[in-house]
């Protein structure tokens, strides 16, 4: 970042440029004037020249002309001396425009008719003794018209050229004057500019100065206040040696020190850590990768036992010496909620394993009896003839379909136990899904309704991959349950499509499922509202659903109240034997 005294050196720099540039301008447009201003006084020279010749020149014609009409010597001085100024002015006119060819060339004109005149003139004095006649003064007055219209023609030339060249002096001059004030005034502005420039910038850094005192000031004072008042212990000690070189309130009542016993010493010398090895590795724990770490440790405070904080740290910069700030948080309350968790989390789970355990010794021990009643059943069904067969026969139904009933419930019970302990897994094996399912259709038939019928197809390959426990328990629950809430005479359909993925299709018209209802449908001990008087715990769909996701597929529902439901299990991943 560039700093402020290079801004204002770079500033004054460029403002004593300004000045030094601004003075050498002024000195060559002031040269440069007074070169213009020579050049036009020197024009005005040559013009008083001009006119000045124009007068000596008609003297001499007036002088020449009294003396020859009069014949007064009088008139020879003054023509003499006009002859005598005339000639001088040439020179000093041939003088002032040495450096113009052109008008050299018009006064060496000049002076060749001066001279043709004066010539003229002087032989006329000689001649002309009063007798002269009229035709000898008309000629007189021809040739001296000849001669001053030569001349005058000649001076007016030269006046001319020298009034053009005044105009374009005089402009040079008025121009040279004009660029200069217009230079003098744009770097006068420049530098009026950069003078501003340098006194905003110094006021504005000199502002942003106090403005950064007046931020600091508060900052600290902001972080005196969160220092001290903060709920959390903040403790800062020296990298070095571990001395504290302030506190908070928090931490002083945290260690039961006042700061005054706290600043000064070390947290090993007033045994709030053990061991002096403590220090290094906390440090060491609280950074990873140069990134500060929460840890958890524990420190004895004065007269107290010991308690658990949670500690954090960080490396700051206190008039250039390396510190550590440190903010302790009381975890004591946490740490004994958290062994009443762990304590409440075993009995849980001791909880969980009596309970499994009764599961399992339930569903053995229930399941003995169950079979010796349903066999004994059978058998009381087969010998029961005579009078009251039909009622008997009716009563051992009943038996049957209670004892098939409990069964159920205990196999549904146990197969959650099973699979919230994680002992349910597949086995992938390869089988002929359309044999398969066959069997399982079949054997239905003989716990169906009257007139019920399961009409099984099968549609493309016949091998698939697949574990067929739980593919088995999958369609048994389905089947099962279309039965159950299907009336008599009713038939099933069981569709399997094996082209590129297993699709499973079970289709009733039975009851059907309220729209409302299908979303819970899978939830544990859910039933529907319209399954009335039917047996069943809510659990089979739930468990069921276990099964599908565990071959890595969904199930899809289809169902209208009064016209019957339709499962579709579609198996995500590709498991057809190509």
């Amino acid at each position: 970042m560039i700093s402020f005294k290079l801004i204002i050196g770079v500033l004054f720099a460029l403002l004593i440029t300004g000045i030094s540039v601004l003075a050498v301008i002024s000195l060559r447009n002031s040269k440069a004037s007074d070169k213009a201003a020579d050049l036009v006084k020197h024009t005005h020279q040559v013009l008083d020249k001009v006119q000045e010749l124009a007068s000596f020149y008609k003297e001499i014609q007036l002088e020449s002309n009294g003396f020859v009409v009069t014949r007064d010597p009088a008139f020879l001085v003054p023509y003499a001396s006009a002859k005598t100024s005339t000639l001088k002015s040439i020179k000093r006119l041939q003088f002032l425009t040495q450096d113009n060819e052109k008008q050299q060339r018009r006064i060496d004109a000049l002076l060749n008719h001066v001279n043709g005149l004066v010539h003229y003139t002087d032989s006329l004095h000689h001649l002309f003794d009063g007798s002269a006649s009229r035709a000898d003064y008309a000629d007189r007055i021809l040739i001296h018209k000849k001669y001053r219209t030569n001349a005058g023609k000649v001076l007016n030339n030269i006046k001319a050229t020298e009034s053009q060249l005044l105009m374009q002096r005089e402009k040079a001059n008025q121009k040279s004057i004009t660029a200069f004030y217009n230079t003098f005034f744009l770097m006068l502005g420049g530098i009026f500019v950069l003078v501003a420039t340098t006194f905003f910038s110094i006021r504005y850094n000199f502002n942003k100065r106090i403005r950064a005192e007046q931020e600091l000031k508060g900052a600290n004072d902001l972080f005196k206040t969160l220092f001290n008042d903060t709920p959390i212990g903040m403790v800062i000690s020296r990298l070095k040696d571990g001395v504290i070189t302030d506190c908070n309130r928090a931490y002083s009542q945290l260690t039961n020190y006042t700061p005054q016993e706290l600043i000064g010493k070390t947290a090993f010398s007033l045994k709030l850590l053990e061991r002096i090895t403590e220090r290094d590795e906390i440090f060491k724990n609280a950074f990873v990768d140069g990134r500060a770490q929460t840890i958890e440790i524990q420190i004895k405070p004065k007269d107290q036992g010991p308690i658990w904080v949670s500690l954090s740290t960080q490396i700051i910069d206190v008039n250039n010496e390396k510190h550590l700030l440190s903010a302790l948080l009381d975890m004591t309350a946490r740490k004994e909620l958290e062994e009443k968790m762990k304590s409440a989390l075993a009995t849980e789970i001791e909880l969980n394993k009596m309970k499994s355990n009764f599961v399992s010794m339930a569903s053995h021990e229930f399941r003995t009896p169950l079979t010796s009643i349903l066999s004994s059943t059978v058998l009381l069904d087969r010998y029961s003839y005579g009078e009251h067969h039909e009622k008997a026969a009716k009563h051992v139904a009943r038996i049957k379909s209670s004892v098939n009933n409990l069964t159920t419930i205990l196999d549904e019970f146990l197969s959650i136990s099973k699979i919230e302990e994680g002992k349910v897994t597949s086995k992938i094996e390869q089988i002929n899904i359309k044999d398969y399912l066959g069997k399982i259709c079949s054997s239905f038939n003989n716990f169906s309704k009257p007139g019920q019928e399961i009409e099984y197809e099968h549609h493309g390959m016949e091998e698939v991959y697949t574990d067929p426990v739980l593919l088995g328990n999958i369609v048994n629950n389905l089947v099962s349950n279309a039965i159950k809430y299907s009336d008599e005479g009713k038939k099933i359909f069981v569709v399997s499509n094996a082209n590129n993925r297993l699709h499973i299709e079970v289709s009733d018209n039975g009851i059907g499922i309220p729209k409302e209802d299908q979303k819970h449908l899978f939830n544990r001990f859910f039933r529907a509202s319209n399954t009335g008087t039917a047996q069943g715990t809510g659990l089979g769909l739930h468990i069921m659903k276990h099964y599908v996701e565990m071959l890595h597929g969904h199930v899809k529902i289809d169902s209208e109240v009064g016209k019957g439901s339709t499962f579709t299990v579609i198996f995500e991943h590709p498991n057809v034997v190509d």
